[in-house]
């Protein structure tokens, strides 16, 4: 996208903000790269699309490129657990309360849907990513899906690998309620 004279550098900001949050930046790298771009296109003393190119997009999808390549070694791996741990509890909740009982028989099938579940959450930041894949990918993705299909279908619900009960769920769903509260007294404000 080509900025225009009539940009003005909160619609680049903008812009540049929405390619960022597509592109799965942290929100704290994100503020801190918006405020950098507001300082540049403050200090410039030109039209703010001289100071991004012609190209907006490409703009941010470098500076999200530079960004990116200075993430922590296993951020993917832990977004796969954290994706994981979130797919797990939702399964396990769902099952109990959608057929009201209180024990849940963990399968083949239902760790392989969690671990699908995860894989997707975690390559495919927003999904918007997905439509520039190369078409090796897309194969991959859908030979992957059809066999992991196939042997749901094939395994059906036999054997049990654990029986969880409905107080495991509870317990294991704490972590993460610890963590939303810890959150949210965090942002609360007049807490510290």
């Amino acid at each position: 996208m080509t900025p225009t004279a009539d940009d003005t550098a909160d619609d680049i900001l903008d812009r540049c903000r929405t390619e960022w949050l597509f592109r799965d930046l942290p929100e704290a790298e994100l503020d801190d790269m918006l405020a950098e771009l507001r300082d540049h296109l403050a200090d410039a003393g030109r039209p703010a699309a001289a100071v991004v190119g012609d190209d907006l997009n490409a703009f941010a999808a470098s500076w999200a490129a530079e960004r990116r390549a200075r993430q922590p070694r296993f951020h993917t791996l832990r977004q796969f657990v954290l994706h994981a741990y979130a797919g797990a509890a939702a399964l396990l909740l769902a099952h109990h309360l959608i057929g009201w009982s209180a024990r849940v028989d963990i399968v083949p099938g239902s760790v392989a849907a969690v671990g699908l579940f995860a894989a997707l959450m975690s390559c495919t930041p927003y999904w918007r990513a997905v439509f520039h894949w190369p078409l090796g990918r897309w194969v991959a993705l859908s030979t992957g899906c059809s066999t992991l299909l196939l042997a749901l279908f094939l395994l059906g619900r036999a054997p049990v690998l654990i029986s969880v009960p409905l107080w495991g769920t509870a317990l294991f769903c704490l972590p993460a309620l610890a963590v939303a509260a810890v959150s949210r007294l965090r942002a609360a404000p007049g807490t510290r």
